[in-house]
């Protein structure tokens, strides 16, 4: 039976959190953080800024996102705050999407998944590092 998501503004930082799923946007992403209770919390929009603010603030967790052109970037970011990030492979991520949500690509109601998710079908990040 799915457990209830909490809406939230912004990440509280005071929080361990298990997993968090991250749904990239142009300018805005989608965030779904479980706590190692189970609490799910959700957030529909918050920007890369505050994101990573948070990201830099709160204890090392899992970040997981599907591939996009930014995911690279992000990863980076975070690894550099000291957090773990997988990308979940994005035929993983549809299926589970078709399956849930009707296609509804934004609803991240039941993406407590995550943690099944990351751990298997991860596709690999890049190495940015330029010599």
């Amino acid at each position: 039976m799915p457990r209830k998501r909490i809406l939230v503004k912004s990440i509280d930082t005071s929080i361990s959190y298990q997993v968090i799923g991250i749904d990239l946007a142009k300018h805005l992403v989608s965030a779904c953080l479980i706590t190692g209770a189970g609490e799910i919390f959700g957030i529909d929009r918050l920007t890369y800024d505050d994101l990573l603010k948070s990201a830099e603030r709160m204890s090392p967790t899992l970040f997981c996102m599907e591939p996009c052109p930014e995911v690279h970037y992000l990863a980076e970011k975070l690894q550099g705050y000291g957090h773990h990030t997988k990308v979940i492979d994005g035929a993983a991520v549809k299926e589970y999407i078709k399956t849930h949500f009707g296609g509804q690509k934004t609803d991240l109601n039941e993406f407590s998944h995550a943690r099944e998710r990351c751990s298997h079908r991860c596709e690999r990040l890049k190495n940015l590092v330029v010599h």
